[in-house]
């Protein structure tokens, strides 16, 4: 990717000469005339000009990856949780959120939540950190049994009805993305997991996506985890209403009854996903610096290259001052320059960034991480990088377009 851009970069003089050529015959009986000027101005000083479209092409390829990657990353995690949490409330003790953090819990709670009008399902979810082959990993536990009717698993590999079932069954464990990539265990593998009998062996019913950990995680259902771990201890309870039951009334009577005495948290899904959403916000704040320091360092190169064109050819504006051009028509040349090198600078970044993106999210994430993001193009990104490439190229205009303007005539005919 890197050779790529290089290579990209390299050819942006080539690209101007070409674009200029083309437009050239097109823009000299346009009504501003100075269009062509500036479109001739730039063939002519592609070298000088390239280095300034080169460094909007790296730097808006950098923005565009950034921006695809925020954006395929918070697409695939939203979907992810939308498809992997389903339940109506989410009880947990100690952390909003079911994990290693949690305080664990026994199934007490579950008794009362079971009687209330409208619960219709009460899942009990358990994690726990084990090892494979002497690297760490998490096992989950939850009753396939009972919430397999309601409950999704958004799989990389399998049915996940059929998995579910099977799990509910006995027959075997999901592992999650992330493991099948660290230990290369996939669907039909058998795998040995340590227990407190000894090494047993499992087989993989199905891979699941799971972007909770990229250490990778085994679904086991809590009935055969309660039978070989000796466990019964609970980290969240997952309930599923009934529809049209109100869930501020069950969440206020779950605090009411047990709050207190356990120090829950009851989270409804908006909230889940809400904080999901921060902790994203939180992790892409070092993202966004780079985007602004990327643009900073577009925007004073523009303003070099204009303002260096403008002193290269101070005895050439001083001709055209001397012919008849007015300040204004100057300041529109100069302009319009800046403007044709954000335009070529954006079409090519955003050529250059769509392709880095795609590559970037879908294979190297996956070789670093494990975890397989769905690509979401940007379109609005796309749409803003062109338009603020032209944008903020005519706002580094302003001060060589006034430097122009104001040349003295005399004194820039005998300049040399």
């Amino acid at each position: 990717m890197l050779i790529f851009l290089l290579g990209l970069s390299f050819l942006s003089p080539l690209l101007i000469v070409m674009t200029t050529r083309i437009l050239g015959p097109l823009l000299r009986d346009s009504a501003w005339p100075e269009s062509w000027l500036a479109a001739d101005s730039l063939r002519r000083g592609a070298l000088r000009t390239g280095i300034t479209v080169a460094t909007l092409i790296i730097s808006l390829a950098a923005i565009f990856t950034i921006a695809a990657f925020v954006h395929s990353v918070r697409g695939s995690l939203l979907s992810w949780v939308d498809q992997m949490v389903t339940a109506d409330l989410i009880v947990s003790s100690g952390a909003r959120t079911a994990g290693p953090v949690n305080v664990p819990l026994k199934e007490e709670p579950a008794v009362g939540m079971k009687t209330l009008p409208g619960v219709e399902v009460v899942d009990y979810y358990r994690l726990i950190r084990s090892t494979y082959e002497g690297r760490t990993i998490f096992i989950e536990s939850f009753s396939a049994r009972d919430s397999h009717r309601v409950r999704n698993l958004p799989m990389a590999d399998g049915n996940p009805k059929e998995a579910l079932k099977s799990m509910a069954a006995g027959d075997g464990v999901v592992v999650s993305e992330s493991f099948r990539e660290r230990f290369g265990k996939g669907r039909g593998d058998l795998i040995e997991l340590p227990t407190p009998s000894g090494l047993l062996p499992f087989r993989v019913l199905g891979v699941y996506v799971d972007y909770s950990s990229d250490a990778g995680s085994v679904l086991i259902d809590r009935a055969l985890y309660k039978k070989i771990w000796k466990d019964d201890l609970v980290d969240a309870f997952d309930l599923w209403l009934a529809p049209g039951v109100d869930r501020d009334a069950v969440s206020r009577w779950i605090r009411e009854q047990y709050g207190e005495k356990y120090q829950l948290f009851v989270s409804t899904h908006a909230e889940l996903r809400d904080a999901v959403v921060k902790i994203m916000e939180r992790s892409f704040v070092v993202n966004y610096a780079v985007e602004i320091v990327a643009v900073i360092v577009a925007l004073f190169s523009v303003i070099n290259t204009l303002l260096a064109s403008i002193l290269d050819r101070s005895r050439e504006i001083g001709v055209l001052r001397a012919i008849g051009m007015t300040q204004r028509q100057l300041r529109r040349m100069v302009s319009a320059e800046a403007a044709g090198m954000g335009f070529l600078g954006g079409i090519l970044g955003l050529s250059a960034g769509t392709i880095m993106s795609y590559h970037h999210v879908v294979y190297n994430t996956r070789i670093l991480t494990g975890w397989t993001f769905q690509y979401f193009y940007p379109f609005h990104v796309a749409i803003f990088c062109v338009l603020a490439s032209v944008g903020l190229c005519l706002i580094a205009a302003y001060a060589p377009a006034r430097k122009a303007a104001a040349t003295n005539i005399v004194a820039a005919i005998g300049y040399e």
